[in-house]
């Protein structure tokens, strides 16, 4: 399990570098409208980099992508951007309510309007950074946005969740579980973020996997593939409980079609390696 934590580690719960981008980056005490507006001015795209001191991938992204000269010329000549620091600065905050960000760096690319092309999270190499921003120039271009809406507002949000955020502390799953049984439909924005945000489990477990596709068109890969992730260790433990690894397998092989080929390679090593069998083991000795 260890392997797996180090795989992972920029990918946990409220686990909350502080350079410019560029000479265009905006300092976060200025107001989401203004960055907006700046936007619409220069007809540029927004990208904003969500991310805390102390966070490693966070520091490995400001020394080794962002300093290379074409990530800098990209960005400058079709983006204005934004860097916030989301333990310290309200704006970062508040992208983080509600991105449901639960991994750093994360990072978000807009349209002026504040439509979600795409978001993305973790260490991008050069290569990997450079691709993610001409996609989402040549989306924006083609009017391709996710469904999030442009408005950021708390009020939208159950108290719960707020709560949960401000404490860093997940609610009783019963909480949880009997405001999304009122909603009208699960497959709406703050339902969306309530289940990957707040990690719902249970029966939403199976909801959320036999509805993969749609949310990663809706809502972006990136928030998909790191929630089924947290799935996957819901689940791993269960199976390991009976020592059905086959089974396991069965369920990894459902939603790997959401993953690259490289971040299946790494997540299916680290979750098949340290399969516990010893308890199963140990139980069929004992019997012996």
């Amino acid at each position: 399990m260890k392997i797996f934590l180090k795989l992972t580690s920029a990918f946990l719960f409220f686990s909350f570098f502080s350079n410019c981008l560029n000479a265009q980056t905006q300092s976060s005490d200025q107001t989401w409208d203004q960055i907006k507006n700046q936007a619409v001015a220069s007809n540029k795209l927004i990208f904003v980099d969500l991310y805390f001191k102390g966070c490693m991938p966070c520091a490995q992204m400001e020394k080794e992508v962002f300093p290379d000269p074409k990530v800098a010329a990209f960005l400058e000549n079709n983006f204005v951007t934004l860097k916030t620091d989301v333990l310290k600065e309200e704006i970062g905050k508040k992208l983080c309510m509600k991105y449901a960000v639960t991994g750093y760096p994360t990072f978000l690319f807009m349209n002026a309007e504040g439509k979600i092309i795409d978001i993305a999270a973790g260490f991008q190499s050069v290569d990997q950074f450079i691709e993610l921003l001409q996609n989402a120039k040549e989306n924006a271009q083609k009017g391709i946005f996710k469904k999030y809406s442009t408005q950021i507002d708390e009020k939208d949000y159950p108290e719960f969740y707020l709560k949960a955020l401000a404490e860093k502390k997940l609610p009783p799953f019963e909480t949880v579980d009997s405001y999304l049984k009122k909603q009208t439909s699960l497959f709406e924005e703050i339902p969306f973020t309530i289940i990957i945000g707040l990690r719902a489990g249970n029966q939403y477990d199976e909801f959320f996997i036999k509805n993969l596709d749609v949310f990663s068109k809706d809502y972006g890969r990136s928030s998909v593939h790191n929630h089924i992730l947290n799935i996957l260790r819901r689940k791993k433990k269960e199976f390991e409980k009976t020592n059905n690894i086959e089974d396991f397998k069965k369920l990894m092989n459902k939603v790997k079609p959401i993953y690259t080929t490289e971040e299946w390679t790494k997540y299916e090593n680290a979750l098949l390696k340290d399969f516990d069998t010893s308890k199963a083991q140990n139980e069929e000795a004992v019997k012996e």
